[in-house]
């Protein structure tokens, strides 16, 4: 992914996952972890967006083990295995866990 055109890559990476293609070995090997994820999805402003939270590894901004939230992800991996945002892909480590089962909701 580039710094210039970065539209163009995030409309090129997400076509080739809508046809079933993974990130080459080269950018999952260069890409930041998080681990111990979880999925949000918070509001801004009248709009919603889902962001990962967790715990940062090989991020370039972050020191390993630094809580981290993404910036709005365009692209989930529906087997939890990566995700793009705008600008960066992150892989996904290990999930926090913590999720809530539809029969543990209460009103």
């Amino acid at each position: 992914m580039s710094n210039t055109g970065w539209k163009e890559d995030l409309a090129r990476d997400i076509e080739a996952y809508g046809l079933g293609e993974e990130p080459s070995a080269f950018e999952q090997l260069r890409a930041p972890t998080i681990e111990q994820w979880a999925t949000e999805v918070r509001r801004v402003g009248k709009e919603f967006k889902l962001v990962i939270t967790g715990q940062a590894r090989k991020h370039p901004d972050y020191d390993d083990g630094e809580d981290v939230c993404t910036a709005a992800i365009h692209w989930f991996d529906r087997k939890g295995r990566f995700a793009r945002s705008t600008h960066r892909l992150y892989m996904l480590g290990e999930q926090r866990g913590d999720e809530i089962g539809i029969d543990g909701i209460t009103e």
